[in-house]
């Protein structure tokens, strides 16, 4: 009974090993080996499992008496009955692992795309949420990250950037006359006139109901200045439409080194302000902070 028992765990143990150097050694992948380094270890890995089935066929003929009989030992049924579990445990875990990763079904297929689709659709909320609905410029909180990421890099490394607040004039007048779905055309096609005079490096963003910022890196107030001038001539030349003129007032703030985000930004308001009291389709340039340049 004992050399039965003996026999048929050398056996299961024989043809798992033979069933791992066939069915899965020649499967085993690794994505960032080389063809030969992959052929190389799949060949030893054939080798070694055909060799562990060897052994046990030897073990396997010894027990059933050809050759020397040799007596069964308690220990050698733990032995060879944990060689079993194992040997089959890890067919059945590589055999899982070649239906899950080597050759995907078409369940794991769908739910990589669905996991693939949910990745980009993340990725899509995140770009639109610093992105304002209708004009498709920034929002506000990433103009103010961009601002205060601009006033640090003036103050480390001395570079003078530009701010520019832009205010669409007479826009109640448009949404009294014409409505608010014409209002909405009108801060469209701003945004898409402040798009054409970008750069890659600028940022543009709607930071209220008809005020718009254009941050402008490396850029003086002088640089600054005619990229305003070029806008509001562009908004002249190309009306959205002829009952719809429009135009917008400009105010300026150049970023020196030792100027806060604050004080950028009001010294930009105030300029603003007096485009706007100068009646508008202008821009102002500000007068920067006295001694901001040498703190």
């Amino acid at each position: 009974m004992a050399t039965v028992a003996m026999a048929l765990l050398a056996a299961s143990v024989a043809l798992g090993y033979f069933t791992i150097a066939i069915v899965v050694a020649p499967r085993i992948r690794m994505p960032t080996a080389s063809p030969r380094l992959m052929l190389t270890i799949r060949g030893a890995a054939i080798a070694f499992f055909l060799g562990c089935g060897m052994t046990h066929v030897h073990i396997l003929v010894h027990t059933l008496g050809v050759g020397t009989p040799q007596p069964v030992e308690a220990h050698e049924f733990v032995f060879h009955g944990f060689q079993a579990i194992g040997a089959w445990l890890f067919i059945a875990g590589a055999i899982l692992r070649l239906e899950l990763h080597i050759v995907p079904s078409p369940t794991r297929l769908q739910l990589q795309a669905t996991v693939d689709e949910q990745r980009r659709l993340v990725d899509e909320a995140q770009s639109l949420a610093g992105q304002d609905e209708l004009t498709g410029l920034a929002r506000r909180w990433r103009f103010e990250e961009e601002l205060a990421q601009q006033a640090a890099l003036s103050r480390r490394h001395d570079v003078s950037s530009a701010l520019v607040l832009i205010d669409v004039d007479g826009l109640k007048h448009f949404n009294d006359t014409f409505g608010h779905p014409a209002g909405d055309r009108v801060l469209m096609h701003v945004a898409d006139a402040i798009r054409a005079q970008l750069r890659a490096t600028d940022i543009a963003a709607r930071i209220g109901g008809d005020e718009f910022a254009l941050l402008l890196p490396a850029t003086d107030s002088g640089q600054a200045q005619a990229v305003a001038q070029r806008l509001i001539a562009s908004l002249q030349t190309t009306p959205l439409d002829e009952r719809l003129p429009t135009s917008v007032s400009a105010g300026i703030a150049e970023i020196r080194r030792g100027t806060m985000p604050p004080d950028v930004i009001a010294l930009a308001d105030g300029a603003l302000y007096a485009a706007k009291r100068a009646g508008g389709n202008c821009c102002v340039v500000s007068r920067p902070v006295p001694g901001a340049h040498d703190a």
